[in-house]
């Protein structure tokens, strides 16, 4: 869609992810524009209302094993709406690609998830207190690295990095508090 959207512009270069908008509101009849503009909500409106669900019902699961309720739930989903909205003010970005914008986003996140596969595979039996120090210690230093301005290309190599040396030493430092 993209290289036809571009021919029929007759090869005029544009801004990076403009060429769709602007071919939407130059060139599309009024009804079209209002179908096209309906169902780009729509999907928007259902990734998202499927990833607040998604989260919610995890921590419902997860925390609150048989004792939720319809308010709880309408809580720990409005608190997830919240926490969402906070990042995405945080990532707002107008000038970049949304690709790369996507991209950095899920670094934040790849890093620690890889670090814990990674310690997983490896021949010892960590305490979970140690697993889960080490994946908020590596998000934290990826937040750090983004206030710093390291290019997000880098995020993913020190999370991992991060989260395998602080669950490493936090878990031995565990098992010696647990032996004394």
């Amino acid at each position: 869609a993209g290289s036809l959207i571009y021919s029929f512009m007759g090869g005029i270069p544009m801004e990076k992810d403009r060429e769709f908008s602007t071919f939407i509101v130059e060139h599309l009849p009024v009804g079209l524009k209002g179908l096209l503009l309906a169902g780009i909500l729509s999907a928007a409106m259902s990734t998202l209302s499927s990833s607040i669900n998604s989260l919610a019902s995890s921590t419902i699961t997860d925390w609150f094993s048989g004792e939720a309720t319809l308010q709880k739930s309408r809580m720990v989903s409005l608190i997830w709406a919240v926490v969402l909205i906070g990042i995405a003010l945080i990532f707002d970005e107008g000038d970049s690609a949304i690709v790369v914008m996507g991209l950095q986003i899920a670094s934040f996140t790849y890093g620690g998830l890889l670090g814990l596969f990674l310690l997983s595979k490896l021949d010892h039996s960590f305490r979970p207190a140690s697993l889960i120090i080490g994946l908020i210690s590596s998000c934290i230093i990826v937040f750090y690295l983004k206030q710093i301005g390291l290019a997000w290309t880098w995020f993913i190599i020190v999370s991992v990095a991060v989260n395998m040396g602080v669950a490493l030493i936090s878990d031995k430092v565990i098992r010696i508090i647990k032996f004394i």
